[in-house]
Parts: structure tokens; sequence; C-alpha cells
């Protein structure tokens, strides 16, 4: 409401600018994350794995409109906000890593040998665990600092609620990824052992991602109690 608007109106430059930026990316990420989560669909017979899909993809969208809400709530012209989302270099770089798997997923042909299937399917469901654990770390922890000082307040209170969804869906991929792990009959071990060494490139270059991520809503300063070295020191601390 009014304290949200005056909140944002009283917000130095760069600190508008880590705000904006972080919305933008997060409503790019969970617009894709909200179309693409059908496509699992395609290989799937499991009916609970379907619902849960069903609910999720419904959430997303949810989560895309939440951030959208409050980009509208605050800013007199929110449509430039809405219109340089597709043209930040460092937003889009950020989004294509996660659209790079669904589109393998999604462009998967008849062709394809069943292995190929299985690992742009078991690739695209890493890609979504990282996304659902790491990639909004930095963002969300931004909005937390933010409350901390007294500012953008409702702002963080709808983040507390995204990032609870957040950490359902991180339990549901883990728990997926561990059946196809620790399951002989779902028919992945093979395809999960040759992948090892393109898993942990996928989670360092995420982490990198965050790092970088955080070098570019810094570049002009930082937030009380929260600045890019200790951000990159908390990545560098879940990589190792």
């Amino acid at each position: 409401g009014g304290k949200e608007k005056n909140d944002f109106l009283s917000l130095t430059e760069h600190e508008k600018f880590i705000f904006t930026k972080n919305l933008s990316y997060q409503i790019l990420l969970d617009s894709v994350q909200g179309r693409g989560i059908g496509h699992l669909l395609n290989d799937c017979s499991n009916p609970e794995f379907e619902a849960y899909c069903k609910a999720w993809e419904f959430f997303e969208t949810i989560h895309s409109y939440s951030y959208t809400y409050i980009i509208k709530n605050v800013y007199a012209n929110p449509s430039e906000v809405f219109d340089e989302i597709l043209t930040d270099k460092e937003v889009l770089k950020r989004t294509t890593s996660v659209t790079k798997y669904y589109d393998d997923l999604i462009n998967s042909f008849k062709e394809d040998s069943i292995n190929d299937r299985k690992r742009k399917l078991y690739l695209t469901l890493v890609s979504i665990n990282i996304l659902e654990g790491i990639r909004f770390y930095v963002s969300f922890a931004c909005s937390y600092a933010m409350a901390q000082n007294k500012k953008m307040e409702g702002n963080a209170k709808i983040i507390s609620l995204i990032n609870r969804d957040e950490n359902l869906h991180l339990a549901f991929t883990q728990t997926i990824l561990k059946l196809l792990r620790d399951n002989k009959d779902e028919g992945f071990q093979h395809i999960i052992k040759e992948n090892e060494d393109a898993v942990v490139n996928m989670y360092n270059d995420a982490a990198k991602e965050e790092m970088e991520w955080a070098h570019y809503l810094f570049k002009d300063g930082s937030i009380l109690g929260l600045n890019e070295q200790i951000l990159v020191q908390y990545m560098k601390h879940l990589t190792n």
C-alpha cells in the first residue's frame, strides 16, 4: 500500500536498482518455470506426480504475478520496468541457464534414443532442483535485508511466502532425484552415473552465477547489513 510506495521513494538509487533488478529476474524466471513444468508430464506415469506438477505450475504463476504486483504498486509507470526485463543482458543470461535444459527436453524428438531422452529429463530435473535451491538466494537475501532495515517490509512478507513454496518444490525435486538414483527399476542409475561431472558443473555454475549477480546488484552500493562480499562468501560455502 501507501507505506510500501513511500518506502520505495525513500530508497537510495542503488537500493532501488537492487530491488527492481531482483524482481525483474524473479518475474522472468518464475514465468519460465510456470510454463516449463508441464513438459515434465510428457514422461510421467505417476498420478500423484502429475497432480503435484499441476499445483506446482499454478504456484509458479502466482509467484510471477506477485512480483508483478509489487512493481505495479511502487512504480508510477511500471511498464518501463517490464519492458526492460527482456533487454537486460544480466537478467537474460541468468534465465538462459535454466531455459536451455527445458528447451533440450521440449525439442527432444521421437528419433532420440531412450538414453538421450532420459538424460534430457534427468538434467532438466537437476536444473529445476538448482533453480529452487540456489537461484533465488541472493534476491531473497536482499529482500530480507531491506526488511530488517524497516524498508519494503510488505515485499519481504510476500517473498517469505514464496520462499516457503520454493522449499516445498526443492524437497519434491530432491525426492524425485533420490528415487531415480536409488530405485533400479526406474532405469536411471546408469544415466546418473554417466552425468555425475555434468551435474557437479551445473551446481558450481549456478553458484558462480549467483556471485556474478551479487556483483551486478552491488556495483553502485550495498544495503545496510548486506553486501557482495557477504553473499559471495556464503555461496562459496555452499559449493564446498
